[in-house]
Order: C-alpha cells, then sequence, then structure tokens
C-alpha cells in the first residue's frame, strides 16, 4: 500500500496546488503594486483657468509681455504641492482689446523661449529656433517644425485667466501631452 501510484500522484498534485496557492497570494500584492499605476492618473495640473494678473498691468499694444504661470495646486502620487511654476506665457493685447497669449515652451525640446529685441521675434537659446512676433516659426532657423503654441487666456473679473496646455514636443502638429 505504500507505493499505491494513485496516492502517490493525488500527494504530488495536492502540494503543487497547496504551493501554487501560497505562492499566489505572496507575489499577488507585488503584482498589484506593480500595475496599479498604469491605470491611475498620478500627477494632475490644473485644467482651470489660473490667474496670471491684473488685466490692467497689460498696456494695449504690439509689445509681449513674459508672465509666469503659477499653479495653486499640483497634486502626485505622494504629495501635494502649492504654488508651482508649470512654466511661462507670452501675452499681449492689441487695440481692438483682443488678448493673446502664447507658450513660452520651445516645441522642439521645451527650451524658455525669449524674445529677441534684435530681429524683433522670438527666440530659443538652446536650438537657434526663431519665431516671427506673431509667433510664427521661421523656417531653416532651427529644428522647431511648429509656431508656439497658443494658450486659451480671457479677462474675467479684472484678472487675466490663462488656461495652461502642455503639447507634445518635437511634432509638427499640435497635440496635447
Amino acid at each position: 500500500m505504500a507505493d499505491d501510484p494513485d496516492r502517490r500522484s493525488f500527494l504530488k498534485s495536492a502540494t503543487c496546488v497547496v504551493g501554487g496557492g501560497i505562492g499566489l497570494v505572496a507575489v499577488a500584492p507585488a503584482i498589484r503594486l506593480v500595475l496599479d499605476p498604469t491605470n491611475q492618473q498620478t500627477v494632475t495640473t490644473p485644467s482651470d483657468p489660473i490667474d496670471v494678473g491684473a488685466a490692467e498691468r497689460l498696456r494695449v499694444g504690439p509689445e509681449w509681455r513674459k508672465v509666469d504661470v503659477i499653479a495653486p495646486v499640483v497634486h502626485d502620487a505622494w504629495t501635494t504641492a502649492r504654488n508651482v511654476v508649470l512654466g511661462a506665457a507670452w501675452v499681449r493685447r492689441s487695440a481692438d482689446t483682443k488678448i493673446e497669449a502664447l507658450s513660452a515652451t520651445c516645441p522642439h525640446l521645451g527650451c524658455a523661449v525669449g524674445w529677441d529685441l534684435q530681429n524683433a521675434g522670438f527666440l530659443c537659446p538652446c536650438h537657434n529656433s526663431r519665431w516671427t512676433a506673431n509667433g510664427q516659426v521661421v523656417a531653416n532657423s532651427g529644428p522647431a517644425k511648429r509656431d508656439l503654441d497658443p494658450l486659451p487666456i480671457e479677462i474675467k473679473d479684472g484678472r487675466l485667466q490663462l488656461t495652461w496646455v502642455r503639447y507634445k514636443l518635437d511634432t509638427g502638429s499640435r497635440e496635447p501631452a
């Protein structure tokens, strides 16, 4: 009876099932830890308009003014941060009180775009990409493939309200990141 093949195969199978169950119980939390963040948004940035200052500070004219875009609150998987600088925007107000805003982030690799007084246009110092005073890319001036990205802006209760949008870099089309 000690060499009964049915009993021996049953014990082997039962040992494998019990061992596999214990192994699964031990490994399941690790698998969940690794896979869980793939279904969740772990970093949030504001989707609501951000106050960037008083509208009266923005003079009417063709000159652009650089303003910092500061998020009141940004959450990530572990912390909440307040007054986080997201970037900057170039803002101007035309004679017909139309307000325009362009992202000060280079659409090539994300460098900070500045104003070039000498050429009366925008310049990225990283790779020498240039844009006209209206934000249109100058052909053969650098690796940037598109115009500067426009940002939604409006005046509400005498304050400039800008909606921050981050776009994919180094593409010819404007796609939100």
